[in-house]
């Protein structure tokens, strides 16, 4: 203040001692001065005077701004309040729309259902009538398309409630065993009409009764499995179950379908549960559909507080999760416990890895030996091996689409011995054989895939329990020996290139019981020997293409290879010399027959190595 008075502004002007004081006391009202902090002199007084009012002015300025600023601030207030006002009116607008497209929908889907079930009941009542192919044909067209077309309608209408958010859930209580196992019986039909394997799996420990929509999990496993086979073109489909953080009150179900189809590129993982979403528009020409299946899972999954994601590899295939924390119900099945398969061994027939591991799995958890054999060859050196080690298995589950040997060969010729009569013999397929079909094969029961584990267990207990002698039908007799052209008959298999020689030896043979298989060259007979379980080999050395040497040693190698034991190998030769012999032993033949063979000298040294042979009769 000291440095203002002493430097007073040069436009202020000098008033009179009476406009000072008139000033003075209003002004020093406002600032809160006291008399004793009043100036001497009228100078000082004008100087002082000039200062109040500058902050006045100041502080004048300060509150107009203010003022201004809280107007604005309340008009946009104001402004944002009719805003919120009319959104908030426009909201309870829309949903009231929602809720009137809903009831249009569900009415929709309520006018266009009953026409397609009309349809379609038709169409079943026409499937028992009269029908030539072509009409068959059209008949099943005429079906598929309805079922494609009420998905559709099903779909659009679970859309549409999940949006609207009216969808609710209904929870009741549920075995999650026989949802993954009806599901993926469901999903069989489906999948072999394109010639691919479904499998399905559950492990032991799955509690047995939970609580949840299971309408819901079953319809988000069908979409998603539904798209599995659509995109796959070859391999296999398999639907599993896991089991993590189980407790007595809840436990996580894990649901994982894996296929091997087209596969996901990476880009588009992210994006494919979205609506109307699909790989390229290419996939949608090719398979159709409206990429709407795997959205609605998503949705479904998130309503029941669980999560979705995926794994994929373009042209490998794709694996889905679907995991739900749901409570339990029951933990353990009121069944009692049949262990009555613990240290028993169990032969597997089957070449697909996933279904060898699936009845691996079952079969340790049943406390069961299984050995797994990946062909009818296999099979049978196996079954060879248990009787020398003392080991009996005590039954057999073999497939029927088994390369090389198919499950029906193999049957049979297990059948063809003694040792095995009593052996029961499960054939599992996708279509089951009636009783005269499996009485023909030697098959005492069959059990489609993909497999049920309760019911494979049940029956495979009753199998091994029982053990009845089974008796095949024989084959007819002719002149009191089997009819050599029988496909039950055991086997010789004759490799020589000469007709008459040919005839002769066959001549020769058909005292025996055995059917005999003719081929003319080396590689026909490797062919044969590694296709087919003989029960002994006669094999002309000099032949063309491939030579009795040559030949022996090939099927020698894939016997070694394949760990089986060596199918006896009798060599017939126009060459008589010791050497040759020797030539025929060393290159692995058996036993050495000149030629022109003697009938009597023929049969003894076929009969001797008969009785050595792996394969009894």
């Amino acid at each position: 203040m000291t440095s203002a008075l002493n430097n007073p502004s040069p436009n202020h002007e000098l008033e009179s001692g009476a406009t000072i004081s008139h000033r003075l006391a209003a002004q020093l009202k406002r600032c809160r001065l006291t008399p004793t902090d009043l100036p001497t002199s009228q100078e000082q007084w004008s100087k002082l005077l000039h200062i109040v009012d500058s902050t006045y002015a100041s502080h004048h300025e300060a509150y107009y701004l203010l003022e201004r600023s809280l107007d604005v601030s309340s008009q946009e207030m104001k402004t944002l309040y009719e805003n919120l006002k009319q959104e908030s009116a426009q909201r309870i607008d829309a949903l009231h729309k929602s809720e009137q497209k809903t009831r249009f929908m569900a009415n929709m889907s309520h006018e266009l259902r009953t026409p397609i079930h009309g349809v379609m009941g038709s169409l079943d009542v026409l499937r028992e009538t009269r029908l030539d192919e072509r009409q068959s044909a059209f008949i099943n067209i005429a079906y598929s398309s309805c079922e494609v077309m009420l998905e559709l309608v099903s779909n659009i209408l679970d859309y549409s409630k999940i949006h609207a958010g009216q969808l609710t859930l209904e929870k009741v209580d549920f075995s999650p065993s026989a949802l993954v196992e009806d599901i993926s019986q469901m999903m069989a039909t489906m999948a072999h009409k394109k010639n691919l394997d479904v499998y399905c799996y559950v492990p032991e420990e799955t509690p047995a009764l939970m609580f949840g929509d299971v309408a819901r999990i079953r319809q988000v496993l069908m979409n998603i499995a539904s798209n599995a086979i659509k995109f796959t073109e070859k391999g296999e489909v398999m639907i599993s179950l896991a089991i993590h953080e189980v407790n007595e009150q809840e436990a996580t179900l894990v649901f994982e379908i894996r296929d091997t189809g087209i596969g996901i590129p990476k880009a588009m993982q992210e994006s494919i549960f979205e609506s109307f979403v699909q790989v390229d528009a290419s996939i949608n020409r090719r398979y159709g559909g409206t990429g709407l299946g795997l959205t609605i899972a998503k949705e479904l999954v998130l309503l029941m507080d669980g999560r979705v994601w995926l794994d994929s590899i373009p042209g490998q295939g794709s694996q889905f999760w679907v995991e739900l924390k749901l409570p339990i119900k029951q933990l353990v099945s009121d069944e009692i416990v049949d262990d009555y398969l613990a240290g028993r061994y169990i032969l597997v027939v089957e070449d697909k890895q996933t279904h060898q591991a699936i009845l691996k799995n079952y079969l340790k958890a049943w406390k069961a030996k299984p050995i797994i054999a990946n062909n009818g060859m296999e099979a049978l050196q196996m079954l060879r091996n248990s009787l020398a080690l003392n080991e009996p298995f005590a039954a057999i589950i073999l497939e029927r689409t088994l390369p090389e040997m198919d499950g029906k060969t193999l049957a049979r010729s297990i059948r063809t011995d003694r040792h095995y009569d009593r052996l029961p013999l499960i054939m599992l397929t996708t279509h089951e054989l009636d009783k005269t079909e499996q009485r023909e094969h030697g098959v005492n029961a069959c059990m489609s895939t993909p497999l049920k584990a309760k019911a494979l267990k049940t029956l495979l207990i009753q199998q091994t329990r029982q053990k009845a002698s089974f008796a095949p039908e024989q084959p007819a007799l002719l002149g009191g020996k089997l009819n050599q052209n029988s496909d039950h008959a055991p086997a010789i298999l004759l490799a020589e290139d000469n007709p008459i020689n040919a005839l002769i030896a066959t001549t020769m043979l058909e005292s025996l019981p055995y059917r005999i298989d003719l081929v003319s060259n080396g590689k026909e007979a490797f062919h044969k020997a590694t296709h087919y379980p003989y029960h002994l080999i006669l094999m002309d050395i000099n032949m063309p293409d491939m030579d009795g040497f040559t030949t022996t040693q090939a099927i020698r190698e894939w016997e070694q290879a394949n760990a089986l034991a060596n199918t006896p190998i009798i060599a017939l030769t126009a060459n008589a010399l010791k050497d040759d012999r020797e030539k025929c032993l060393a290159a692995g033949l058996n036993d050495y027959l000149a030629k022109p063979v003697k009938k009597e000298e023929m049969l003894k040294t076929v009969q001797h190595w008969l009785k050595l042979s792996p394969l009894k009769y």
